[in-house]
């Protein structure tokens, strides 16, 4: 369906339809790759059935070391100046941040400040990979555990009792997961998701998300993580359950499970409408 973008740094922005009751979803990017995470929710939610308008934020205490920050200024907003408006969502992406201590992380604070905010300025919030375990720890002090291997690949869920089907498949590239054993004793929060390797991978509160994949992924950023790491002589294996030379038959797989996540919780702000 139609994708109506107010700001980015990509080249994909257009003109809203007239007479459309859009969905507005404020998109908190911190990816490193801006464009790419763009064009990835992007291609999500264009084959949904929904009409959204994304806007996209970024944290200003941030020292972005990835682009033009000139650029990221005169093309995403900041909270300081969205935080009289409402959006019916929120989306904060994931980075490559699962070593560091919450603490040690520069926009720390801001990431504090925004997600109290968003309690009383969006309806439903969707939190990914780092996002995710930030938003747990925040929300229901739930310890984020750093791990000996990256559990990296695709790897589906293999629980039989959650509205996500069991083989739902979710690309995930972390160092760092929660216990499940906390999570099933928090009356709080529901699995959606598990997976024996992986542990508990899809979460959901009364009025969040919070998704430790990557389902916007497309076919070769996985591939392109791990020739990435190769080339700086880092120790990576070969992505689980993907394959290097022929990803596009699982990528339809999990970009379509993908689609399914983002139309649920598209769903979950609509019965608050």
């Amino acid at each position: 369906m139609v994708v109506y973008r107010t700001n980015g740094l990509s080249n994909l922005k257009n003109n809203a339809l007239e007479n459309i009751d859009y969905l507005s979803i404020l998109v908190l990017n911190i990816m490193p790759n801006k464009i790419e995470a763009e064009n990835q929710l992007n291609d999500l939610f264009e084959k949904l059935p929904e009409y959204v308008k994304l806007t996209f934020m970024y944290p200003a205490s941030h020292k972005w070391k990835h682009g033009n920050v000139q650029a990221l200024k005169n093309n995403y907003v900041t909270l300081d100046q969205i935080k009289s408006q409402y959006f019916d969502g929120l989306i904060i992406t994931g980075a490559p941040l699962e070593q560091l201590n919450y603490s040690d992380v520069d926009f720390w604070p801001e990431f504090i400040a925004i997600r109290d905010w968003s309690k009383t300025h969006t309806k439903y919030q969707l939190f990914t990979c780092w996002a995710a375990l930030a938003g747990l720890y925040l929300d229901f002090n739930i310890p984020k555990i750093n791990l000996n291997k990256k559990i990296f690949g695709v790897y589906q869920n293999q629980l039989s009792n959650s509205e996500f089907t069991s083989g739902f498949r979710m690309p995930q590239s972390r160092m760092s997961g929660v216990e499940r054993r906390i999570i099933q004793h928090n009356q709080a929060l529901q699995i959606l998701c598990d997976n024996q390797q992986t542990g508990p991978f899809l979460l959901k509160s009364n009025r969040a998300f919070y998704n430790l994949g990557h389902p916007e992924y497309s076919a070769q950023t996985l591939i392109n993580e791990y020739r990435r790491d190769l080339s700086k002589g880092k120790e990576i294996r070969e992505p689980n359950n993907l394959s290097l030379t022929n990803p596009n038959k699982d990528y339809q797989v999990w970009h379509s499970n993908g689609q399914y996540l983002y139309h649920n919780w598209l769903n979950k702000i609509l019965e608050e409408l």
